[in-house]
């Protein structure tokens, strides 16, 4: 797994990298582990939303043949993003499709599997910087007679 926490540096450190390591999927679709989910709230810069309660979940994008890369989604608590929250559940095998869920999920999503689609987009401040984004979260295989995620350990 990559270490994608980082530390921290001292006033001195030796420095060797000379710009932000950064890989941009092909489009398609790709298996996850979600890594962790920090709890904040969107900033000021946000005029409909700020300071609503979000989740920052961090997805270990499984690359076939390569080394995994790390992308990271917001996910704002609030009823016009519902559909999102539920989806990511769905795919993880937290939730089952069509039954409400409630409780601690967020605690429960690190380690979880699941399936996406990976696009690219356009950074806002330089348009030719492109970025990965999760277009969309698979919901697990229903043939599955376990009823367990398909991609589940």
């Amino acid at each position: 797994m990559a270490n994608t926490n980082g530390y921290e540096l001292d006033w001195d450190s030796t420095i060797e990298q000379d710009e932000q390591q950064y890989r941009t999927l092909d489009e398609g679709d790709y298996d996850f582990i979600v890594d962790r989910v920090e709890k904040t709230y969107v900033g000021d810069n946000s005029e409909k939303y700020a300071g609503t309660k979000m989740a920052v979940v961090y997805f270990n994008i499984q690359v076939p043949g390569a080394e995994e890369v790390q992308i990271k989604e917001n996910f704002i608590l609030h009823s016009n993003f519902a559909w999102k929250i539920g989806s990511l559940l769905v795919s993880t095998g937290l939730k089952k499709k069509g039954e409400p869920i409630a409780g601690r999920y967020w605690d429960k999503l690190p380690g979880t599997r699941g399936r996406c689609k990976i696009v690219q987009t356009s950074g806002k401040r330089n348009p030719d910087q492109k970025f990965n984004n999760i277009n969309t979260f698979y919901a697990p295989d229903a043939k599955s007679d376990s009823g367990k995620n398909k991609w589940a350990v």
